[in-house]
């Protein structure tokens, strides 16, 4: 189930990857034209599209565990899921022997989607920030 889990996540995170890129091309592709608060809400776009792919991943391992009725409720589920993806791992909740692995897949899991948010995150805020155009944006322009 954790292998199933896994591949989930990561064609999920792989969809949102290919979808901001198309949805965030065009505006980078132009981003010589615009301002700094332009270039700002064009990596909040890129942040919070990650975030909520991220929120997506959580919610399909507490789903998995609520399911499985490893914990009591959704919300402790959700809670459980979301401190183990970002490996945070308090240790006040724990799963039965049978799915204490699948817990710590789930934490290997949330390292690298996290990583690869990172590195796309990187990548953009090296065009809109730090490449010649944005250096020397047209002042007749936004």
């Amino acid at each position: 189930m954790a292998t199933v889990l896994l591949l989930a996540t990561i064609l999920i995170h792989g969809a949102a990857v290919m979808i901001l890129f198309r949805m965030g091309r065009n505006a980078i592709a132009h981003m010589h034209r615009s301002r700094a608060y332009a270039r700002l809400g064009i990596s909040c776009f890129f942040v919070v599209g990650f975030v909520l792919a991220h929120v997506i991943e959580i919610m399909l391992w507490a789903t998995a565990y609520r399911f499985a009725g490893e914990l009591q409720s959704f919300e402790e589920a959700t809670y459980f899921s979301a401190i183990t993806y970002a490996t945070i791992g308090y240790g006040d909740i724990t799963l039965s022997r049978e799915w204490r692995l699948a817990s710590a897949i789930e934490g290997v899991n949330g390292i690298l989607l996290f990583g690869w948010t990172t590195a796309f995150l990187f990548k953009v805020s090296e065009l809109l920030w730090f490449s010649k155009s944005a250096q020397h944006p047209d002042p007749h322009q936004g």
